[in-house]
């Protein structure tokens, strides 16, 4: 008896990635032709995605000033040594 296959959801973001072998990616996309719960459970990897992808992927300008305050008063403590 064929034991079914369980994938977990670091399985489906890999198949969203594109990180899977093509014999791995064919059987997922086979069982998700019956599991609803699998096809749910994609369906809100993608929503998850999709909102991640509209985010801001630049530093806050206040992040970037506290870098280069920190960078500053590293430098002048080289020199002071």
């Amino acid at each position: 008896m064929l034991m079914a296959n369980t994938y977990t959801e670091n399985d489906l973001l890999l198949y969203l990635y594109n990180e899977m072998s093509p014999e791995e990616a064919k059987s997922l996309e086979l069982e998700l032709t019956s599991n609803t719960n699998l096809q749910a459970s994609l369906k809100n990897l993608k929503a998850g995605m999709a909102v991640m992808d509209k985010l801001e992927a630049e530093p806050s300008p206040t992040s970037i000033e506290l870098i280069l305050e920190y960078s500053q008063k590293s430098a002048e403590k080289l020199e002071e040594a």
